[in-house]
């Protein structure tokens, strides 16, 4: 509700002043609240809202408000600037800060009246528009604190402009306070180098509280969702989640991750008790682990294994097989991001991925993906697109004057777009070496700029090279049982060697690959690790089955077996170049397809039963291996029956 508007047109009733259709017009526009007047009404926990900052009391306490105060009262930077990352409690603390001042607890702040402008879904088109319809509402005021919500957005104008002359201008009144909220990387792009802005604002960084207090701040709100719903939330329970959410949620800030997944819980109950007619009087563990399980697609159990102590390895572990070492890398690479301990100013993770074709690298990154990005999503570059020097238009735009211009570069849009982006660079040998020249500044400085001049940070975004180069090395050094470091070391040579087939430059010049932070080796697969493939891919089969046909699929373990270890004969045969993947073809080709024949030849018995059960049975010679034995392919017996197990 615009209350700002409506308060300010009630100040001005009696005179049919400008500033009053001025308000009236502006609340059109932009969503406009009177801080000040909700606090004096007794309507202070309206100012909480859900889904945003954190409670009233919990900032009492800190330093933030001190701060803001001391800002506000200085005549020379008196207008503030708050900056940080979205969720750890920005606008909140301007919601507090205007409730103190209108309790009396900030007497020189007392008669000021504090209204909030959310600006943060303004688009370069509209923002000199918007910033005039505000300055043209603020004109007339007397002793305003005006909170601008999404200041960068109001800043940025097309092609490039600004429009600080203009907000300039509207701070230069005695009378007027501003506040403005932005993320750190806004205030770096858009204020940090001019000096005349800096002039007139004292920032204040707010940090993402840890877990100590964003427990505390969750278990104010918890009691906050318990009376709203009635329902028990007990203090532990706050607690688990916030432990639960920091581990398993790396895309978004305490406070604010945490007291979602407690409303969403407390909303998934609430449906449960009206409309299901499922009585829920108290939140448990497990309806928090379920609601994180939806959100991050990670399975329960998963989830439900871990609480107080941080621990990757599971999730990761059920996406790949046979990469224990990896994974324990890759694992505490995302132990050090969560705990904030990546190096400042570059992207949260530079890897790459070395080894053979198809042994887990593309679906470790797909689980990396799924566990950090916002939007669960890996963004592949097929760099063998990239195989000339003009290819790079598809990563930072094309120049200006071409068709596409106004499109931007598609790395650029995708890091704007979701800043915890995982990013695979997939087969980075086969690009042209020029395509490298943009991200030797992203890996090193931790931003890039495309064909417009449209700026992306990539200090979120986590980049996953992929390569076959040195797999001959990675084999045989793998056989002989050599040391990882020592086969690092290898695959570092054999990268510094590859050269473009073209031009016969080097692919990665010495200043590239010094800025990957860590080279991967992924081992040649073993007849194990293909069984184990086998396993996964059958269970996957089983659910598709299930899902799309209604019927439940039962194989025996032996043709698991058989399947697994006849693919790891076939993929030593090719010297590694089939990989896992050859997995999906055999239970493709000996399980779904036998299957159909069944099912065609035996109609009736196919349309009506509800299980199939596969069992292995006697082996027929196909192909000569080559050491002159035959290989055997698996012979599979069908039965279509209703509760009968395979085994039997």
């Amino acid at each position: 509700m615009n209350t700002g508007a409506a308060s300010l047109e009630t100040r001005h009733r009696s005179e049919p002043s400008q500033s009053r259709s001025a308000w009236k017009y502006l609340a059109g526009l932009l969503p406009v609240d009177d801080l000040s007047r909700a606090a004096r009404q007794g309507d202070a926990t309206q100012l909480i809202r859900p889904k945003r900052g954190i409670s009233n009391g919990a900032l009492k306490t800190g330093d933030s408000i001190a701060a803001c105060t001391r800002a506000l009262y200085r005549n020379r930077q008196g207008h503030l600037l708050l900056t940080g990352r979205k969720g750890v409690g920005k606008t909140t603390l301007v919601r507090e800060l205007a409730q103190q001042a209108a309790t009396g607890e900030i007497p020189f702040l007392a008669n000021k009246q504090f209204i909030w402008i959310d600006a943060k879904n303004v688009g370069p088109e509209d923002s000199r528009a918007c910033l005039e319809s505000i300055f043209a509402a603020v004109a007339q005021e007397l002793d305003l604190v005006l909170c601008l919500d999404g200041l960068g957005a109001l800043l940025k104008r097309t092609g490039g402009g600004t429009n600080k002359p203009l907000l300039r201008a509207m701070m230069n009144r005695v009378d007027l306070r501003v506040i403005g909220v932005m993320s750190s990387w806004e205030y770096n792009d858009l204020i940090g180098g001019d000096a005349e802005m800096l002039e007139l604002f004292t920032r204040i960084e707010i940090d993402e509280p840890g877990e100590e207090a964003a427990a505390a701040v969750t278990r104010l709100h918890a009691d906050r969702l318990s009376r709203q719903y009635g329902l028990q939330i007990n203090p532990q329970i706050a607690d688990r989640t916030v432990a639960l959410a920091s581990t398993f949620i790396l895309n978004e800030c305490h406070p604010a991750k945490s007291i979602r997944i407690l409303e969403r819980v407390c909303e998934d109950a609430d449906y449960d008790g009206s409309q299901l007619d499922r009585e829920h009087t108290e939140i448990s563990v497990g309806d928090v682990v379920r609601a994180i399980a939806e959100k991050t697609g990670i399975p329960a159990h998963t989830i439900a294994g871990e609480s107080d102590k941080v621990d990757f390895e599971a999730a990761l572990l059920d996406a790949v097989v046979g990469q224990d070492e990896p994974v324990r890398q890759t694992a505490n690479e995302l132990r050090l991001i969560k705990a904030g301990l990546a190096e400042p100013g570059k992207p949260a993770a530079v890897l790459l991925f070395a080894g053979m074709t198809g042994v887990g690298k593309t679906e470790l990154a797909k689980r990396i993906a799924e566990l950090y990005s916002t939007s669960r999503r890996l963004q592949i570059y097929s760099m063998g697109n990239f195989t000339e020097p003009h290819s790079v238009s598809g990563i930072i735009g094309v120049p200006p004057g071409y068709v596409g211009h106004e499109e931007g570069g598609r790395l650029i849009n995708e890091l704007n777009a979701d800043p915890y982006s995982v990013f695979l660079l997939d087969e980075a040998e086969k690009c042209h070496p020029n395509i490298w020249k943009p991200f030797l500044n992203l890996f090193d400085e931790g931003w890039i700029v495309d064909q417009r001049g449209v700026k992306a940070y990539a200090d979120r975004a986590i980049f996953i090279l992929t390569t076959n180069a040195g797999d001959k090395n990675i084999a045989q050094m793998a056989k002989s049982g050599k040391p990882a470091e020592e086969i690092t070391e290898k695959v570092k040579q054999a990268l510094s060697r590859v050269r473009q087939e073209r031009s016969t430059q080097p692919v990665f010049p010495p200043q590239f690959l010094s800025r990957i932070k860590r080279i991967m080796i992924f081992s040649p697969l073993d007849e194990s690790a293909m069984i184990g493939i086998a396993e996964r891919v059958c269970r996957r089969m089983q659910q598709l089955w299930l899902q799309k046909r209604e019927k439940r699929i039962e194989i025996a373990r032996a043709v698991i077996e058989q399947i697994g270890r006849r693919a790891h004969r076939l993929n030593e045969q090719s010297n590694g170049q089939e990989g896992g993947r050859i997995v999906r073809k055999m239970v493709s080709d000996l399980i779904e397809t036998r299957i159909q024949s069944s099912a065609t030849e035996d109609g009736a018995a196919y349309k009506h039963c509800t299980t199939i059960l596969v069992s292995a049975a006697e082996s027929v010679p196909s192909e000569e291996r080559s050491d002159g034995e035959a290989d055997h392919a698996p012979l599979m017996n069908v039965r279509f029956d209703g509760n009968r197990s395979a085994e039997e």
